[in-house]
């Protein structure tokens, strides 16, 4: 792999580890125990529209370099092993968000409803967000 496509690739993965920590986030504030399909396209949704603090970077970048290093041991992770539940939907449904106030939990929901009008301002962010309308068109869910 040329160091362009590992670059593009590590960045991809930095995404979706910020976008699973947010999606795990919106669970703990809801009243489910596990997280849901719905949570994670709000994940993504939230992190395709809202910038990572330094830190978030650093960590996701790290944790991503660990991945493509071949360097992560899942047993060797002190995380909690994230469970996932999904039933697909058999009519067109929306995606549903929590209640909670909190600043992320609020912010979920107004990038949900801006999601339509945003406009990626590169290649990567186009791709994510034309991911995520695949994934909602296959699943039978609409933002």
């Amino acid at each position: 792999m040329d160091q362009q496509d590992y670059d593009i690739l590590k960045v991809y993965l930095a995404q979706m580890d910020s976008a699973i920590k947010i999606s795990e986030k919106i669970c703990n504030h809801s009243d489910r125990e596990e997280i849901n399909g719905d949570d994670i396209i709000c994940g993504l949704v939230y992190r395709l529209m809202r910038p990572m603090s330094d830190n978030e970077i650093q960590d996701s970048l790290s944790k991503a370099d660990t991945i493509l290093n071949d360097e992560y041991d899942s047993e060797d992770n002190d995380e909690e092993d994230i469970m996932i539940s999904y039933e697909k939907s058999k009519v067109l449904r929306k995606i549903k968000s929590n209640h909670c106030n909190c600043d992320i939990c609020s912010d979920v929901r107004v990038c949900l409803l801006n999601y339509h009008d945003h406009d990626p301002n590169d290649q990567l962010s186009q791709r994510f967000k034309n991911s995520i309308k695949e994934t909602c068109q296959k699943h039978n869910l609409y933002i």
